[in-house]
């Protein structure tokens, strides 16, 4: 295991008093060997330039040092969290290549249990979401309403058996828009769906008529806005009488 970033710290620190303690050394064995005043002062200056020199080159190497390490060992967190705040929570995190540090190593532990939770969070969250629109569609169904979802722009979110059986060319890959009908009465009917969701209105009882065949739709429909009122789309329920007035 790598040594942590605190103990390289320490280390860098002994050395430095390491050579002050062999210069304060050196400096008493110079006294102790001097024979004359002249040739001490000029050991003990050359002594003095060459650990002050020293000292001072090693101070900058430590200076720049320590916030080198710790700059590359934040920034390689921060890549994490600003993975994670992408929405990219499958990330494969070795947490080996931050053993330099103890602490740094326990926040990408924490890390790596927050991204678990969430991806079991968000699994369940996509399962019980899959459940409700089943659960829903299932409904849907079961009614003997033709029943249409479209959104806003005119593309269909989702039709029932029963619209599917009397419209076959209406499908969740259509847009309403772009669809051409030979037959004046549906083309009335879908014009008054398209208006709803063009102008964003509820419809309440609309009653379409063809007069030639004596067929009629009532028309109920509410709109589905988001949390700023706007209209994101509509849901549509259709009732057929057909050869009725």
């Amino acid at each position: 295991m790598k040594r942590s970033l605190k103990a390289k710290y320490h280390t860098m620190i002994a050395i430095l008093f390491g050579i002050i303690v062999l210069q304060t050394v050196i400096l008493f064995f110079a006294v102790a060997q001097a024979t004359d005043l002249t040739t001490l002062a000029s050991d003990i200056h050359s002594i003095v330039i060459i650990f002050v020199f020293i000292i001072f080159v090693y101070i900058v190497v430590l200076y720049n040092y320590i916030p080198y390490r710790l700059h590359k060992a934040i920034h390689s967190v921060q890549q994490l969290v600003e993975e994670i705040s992408s929405g990219n929570y499958q990330i494969d995190i070795d947490s080996s290549i931050y053993d330099q540090d103890k602490d740094f190593q326990d926040l990408i532990f924490a890390l790596e249990k927050m991204l678990g939770i969430i991806t079991r969070f968000d699994q369940a969250k996509a399962d019980k979401v899959f459940e409700h629109h089943q659960r829903i569609q299932f409904l849907i169904n079961l009614l003997p309403q033709s029943i249409l979802i479209a959104s806003s722009n005119g593309d269909v979110v989702y039709c029932n058996e029963p619209l599917r059986k009397r419209f076959p060319m209406i499908s969740e890959t259509v847009n309403l828009n772009e669809l051409i009908w030979k037959d004046d009465y549906h083309a009335r009917i879908f014009s008054v769906i398209i208006d709803a969701l063009r102008y964003g209105n509820n419809l309440y009882n609309v009653i379409v008529e063809d007069v030639v065949y004596l067929h009629r739709a009532r028309i109920n429909g509410s709109i589905i806005r988001n949390r700023k009122g706007l209209s994101t789309g509509a849901v549509f329920v259709l009732d057929f009488f057909d050869n009725e007035r």
